[in-house]
């Protein structure tokens, strides 16, 4: 692991899928695609609901807009592909989250070193965040959460869609996160195992930790990260650090 600012940690940002659960997300989607797309059969194939899912996913990652949350730039965008309002399809949604999206639990699985990377996180008293991309609602979150043996009360924060207005890979998302939890970036570590996603914290100004475990690399060029190494070699180094004492 390369050297970093072990004694000036104060917040621990932390990846979900591939991370803290043990999940393969290039498995898990598919699944997750095909689920869904039955719930909104009657009202457009399934090849056109995935084609305007993903236009409206794209446009909501790419937006920029500090005024406007996640969930509704998706939903303006997916809505009007579709011919339908929010109003209309939330139900379908709901339903989905409800009663389908539990069957899916079969992709993600308890990580045996999580549950030392949030305890000792605690012990040392720093933030912690449950740094996930924001391109799902709460409802998905949560329950992927539970996959991974933990609930919304081990975290200091959990973005979504519905409270974020930036997407991964783009910079603004974490220094949003800097700023809800007041903390500066340079005292703040993203660990997380997607080299393009993940990484890009470092160009908000954080340290980050390159979990490998179930390495996710979507860049062309050799992933550059503070720390890299297992999952079980970060909740060493948490375990680590100086205890943060606040005010």
């Amino acid at each position: 692991m390369a050297a970093g600012r072990t004694g000036k940690y104060e917040a621990l940002l932390i990846d979900l899928d591939g991370t803290l659960l043990d999940l393969d997300i290039e498995k898990f989607i598919p699944a997750y695609l095909e689920a869904l797309s039955k719930q909104f059969i009657v009202h457009l194939s399934r090849d056109d609901f995935i084609r305007h899912l993903f236009e409206a996913t794209r446009i909501m990652v790419e937006d920029n807009d500090p005024d406007k949350k996640n969930e509704t730039i998706f939903y303006k965008e997916f809505c009007k592909r579709i011919g339908k309002n929010q109003k209309q399809i939330q139900p379908i949604v709901d339903d989905f989250y409800r009663n389908v999206f539990p069957s899916l639990q079969c992709w993600g699985k308890v990580h045996p070193h999580a549950r030392a990377v949030v305890e000792y996180a605690r012990e040392k008293n720093l933030i912690l965040v449950l740094a996930t991309n924001p391109i799902f609602p709460a409802a998905a979150i949560l329950q992927r959460l539970s996959w991974s043996g933990f609930s919304p009360d081990d975290f200091d924060l959990v973005t979504t869609m519905e409270n974020m207005h930036f997407c991964k890979p783009n910079p603004s998302y974490f220094t949003e996160i800097t700023r809800i939890i007041k903390c500066p970036p340079e005292k703040c570590l993203m660990a997380g195992n997607d080299t393009l996603e993940d990484l890009s914290a470092s160009k908000a100004g954080l340290d980050t930790f390159l979990v490998e475990d179930l390495l996710l690399h979507r860049t062309d060029k050799e992933p550059v990260s503070t720390y890299r190494g297992k999952l079980k070699d970060l909740a060493v180094l948490i375990k680590s650090l100086e205890p943060v004492r606040r005010n």
